[in-house]
C-alpha cells in the first residue's frame, strides 16, 4: 500500500543522472524503496499498528549528539540535553510531545505530531522548532519489530535530499532516535542527530501506555506466590513488567493483594482482540529482552500462575455469544478504592438466565462490568487458561469495605433473588482485592 502523500515526495524527484535502478537501491531502505522515475514509495511493515508509539508516551530526559554541519563531511559534534514529554491524541491513533532545550543560551522548543493512518497502516512524523515557526513535510513509515524507519524527500541547502529518522526501542526505557541524510538516492547515508532517550523518573507509574485502549479481550490472572515472598513479587512485577508489557500490546490493567490471603497475587492484563494477543504472547515471552532478563527472578517466587480466566466483556444485549464491543481501559483507571470480584458458575445451559436475573436485579452502572469466557482456543498452551462456558463474573469498584458491605446487606436480603440464584447456580466466589501503590490508576490506603 503506497502511503498517502507520495504527491508531495514525487515533487523532489532528484537529479535524473542520479537515478539508480530499482533493483540497484532496493536494499538501501526498509519497507521503502525509490523508482527509476523518483518516486519514493513507501509500504507498512506487517506488524505496523496504532501501538507502535506506545513506548514514548512518557517523560524523557534526552541526551542529543548533533553534527555541527551536515552534508560536509563534518566530525564536529555538539551536544546538549532536554526535556521530553508525549502523550496520546485523537483515541490512540495519534500521539503529540514536545522538546525543550537551551542551546548557546537560547530557549529552543520543538515539537511533533504523530499520526497512524488505519487504512494504509502508515505512521505520517510532523516536526515545527522554535527556530523556523513552520510545520515541515511528514516524514512517512512504520516500525518492523522494534525499529522504525520512516521517510522522505526534501531539501537542506539547496540540494535535494532523502530524510530519514530511525526510532530503536530495543530497550525501551533507553530508546534513540536518529536521523539520516542522503544526497545520493539513499546510496550513502550521513547520520547527523542522535537522541538518546532515559526515562525523567524509572520508578513512576506509565498509566497513558493503557490509556484509551479499547479492551475485548481480559485475562483475569491469580498467583500463588512462595510464602512470605508476595510483596517482593509485586516490587519485582511493578519494577520489570508494566511498560514492558504495555508497550508490545499486553495492557497492564491494574495488580491486587486479596483480602485474607497472604501469598496471592492478582493482576489484569487486557488486549485489543484475540488476534492482538495471538501477536503479544510470543512477542514478549519469546522475544522480549526484558523477560529473557528477568524470568528467572520472577519464577523464584511463584509456586504456581496457571490460575487464569479468559474472558471478554458482555455487550448490552446480554447476548454472550456476540462479539464483544469491547470496554475503555480507563474505565478502570477512574476508580478508587477496593475491587470485588463476583464468579457466577451457572448450570449447564442457564448461563443465558443467569445473566437475564442479574441484569434485572443489578442495574448497570459505572463502577460494575461484566465479563463471560471468551471461547476462542487459546493457542498459547505454554500459558493455560480456563474457559468455562457457564461463567458469568462481574468487576465492581467499591470506595471502601463500608460501600460494599451495605451494597452486600440489600442482596442477601433479597429472598426471591437469593432462591433463583440457588437455581441457576452450580457455584459462586467472590474476591476482595486491593490495589497495590502502582496499581494503574489507583492508590493503596
Amino acid at each position: 500500500m503506497i502511503f498517502d502523500f507520495a504527491f508531495q515526495l514525487s515533487a523532489a524527484i532528484l537529479p535524473a543522472q542520479a537515478q539508480p535502478t530499482d533493483k540497484a537501491i532496493a536494499n538501501q531502505f526498509v519497507n521503502a524503496k525509490l523508482t527509476a522515475k523518483g518516486q519514493l514509495l513507501i509500504t507498512p511493515s506487517k506488524t505496523s499498528s496504532k501501538n507502535d508509539f506506545d513506548f514514548l508516551i512518557s517523560s524523557w530526559n534526552i541526551t542529543n549528539k548533533k553534527l555541527k554541519t551536515r552534508l560536509h563531511n563534518s566530525n564536529e559534534w555538539v551536544s546538549f540535553n532536554a526535556k521530553h514529554e508525549a502523550k496520546k491524541i485523537l483515541n490512540g491513533i495519534g500521539n503529540t510531545d514536545v522538546m525543550y532545550a537551551n542551546i548557546n543560551n537560547t530557549d529552543f522548543e520543538g515539537r511533533t505530531l504523530r499520526l497512524f493512518d488505519p487504512k494504509t497502516r502508515l505512521w505520517s512524523l510532523y516536526w515545527t522548532d522554535s527556530n523556523t515557526g513552520k510545520l515541515d513535510i511528514p516524514v512517512v513509515g512504520s516500525f518492523d519489530g522494534n525499529i522504525g524507519s520512516f521517510y522522505t524527500k526534501d531539501t537542506w541547502e539547496g540540494k535535494k535530499i532523502i530524510m530519514r529518522f530511525k526510532w530503536d526501542k530495543t530497550n525501551p526505557d533507553k530508546p534513540i532516535w536518529s536521523q539520516a541524510f542522503s544526497a545520493d538516492n539513499g546510496k550513502t547515508w550521513e547520520w547527523n542527530w542522535y537522541m538518546y532517550f532515559e526515562r525523567a523518573d524509572n520508578t513512576a507509574k506509565d498509566p497513558e501506555l493503557s490509556e484509551n485502549q479499547t479492551i475485548k479481550v481480559l485475562e483475569l490472572r491469580n498467583y500463588i506466590l512462595k510464602p512470605g515472598k508476595r510483596d517482593d513479587f509485586i516490587n519485582y512485577f511493578e519494577k520489570h513488567f508494566i511498560t514492558s508489557q504495555n508497550i508490545l500490546g499486553g495492557y497492564v490493567l491494574g495488580q491486587f493483594r486479596i483480602k485474607g490471603v497472604e501469598n496471592r497475587f492478582v493482576w489484569l492484563r487486557g488486549f485489543d482482540d484475540m488476534a492482538a494477543r495471538s501477536t503479544y504472547l510470543p512477542e514478549f515471552y519469546r522475544k522480549s529482552l526484558v523477560w529473557k532478563k528477568f524470568k528467572a527472578g520472577a519464577n523464584a517466587l511463584i509456586d504456581d500462575n496457571d490460575h487464569v480466566y479468559l474472558l471478554k466483556p458482555l455487550n448490552d444485549s446480554g447476548n454472550p455469544t456476540e462479539e464483544s464491543k469491547g470496554i475503555n481501559a480507563n474505565d478502570f483507571a477512574k476508580h478508587k478504592g477496593i475491587v470485588v470480584i463476583d464468579y457466577y458458575t451457572a448450570n449447564d445451559g442457564k448461563l443465558d438466565e443467569l445473566i437475564n436475573l442479574y441484569k434485572r436485579h443489578f442495574p448497570k452502572a459505572n463502577n460494575t462490568s461484566l465479563w463471560v469466557t471468551e471461547l476462542t482456543p487459546n493457542d498459547f498452551p505454554s500459558l493455560p487458561v480456563i474457559q468455562d462456558k457457564n461463567l458469568l463474573v462481574s468487576i465492581t469498584f467499591y470506595k471502601d469495605e463500608e460501600e460494599y458491605e451495605s451494597k452486600l446487606k440489600v442482596t442477601e436480603s433479597n429472598k426471591d433473588l437469593q432462591n433463583q440464584l440457588e437455581k441457576l447456580l452450580k457455584n459462586k466466589e467472590t474476591m476482595t482485592i486491593y490495589p497495590t501503590k502502582k496499581s494503574f490508576g489507583m492508590v493503596e490506603e
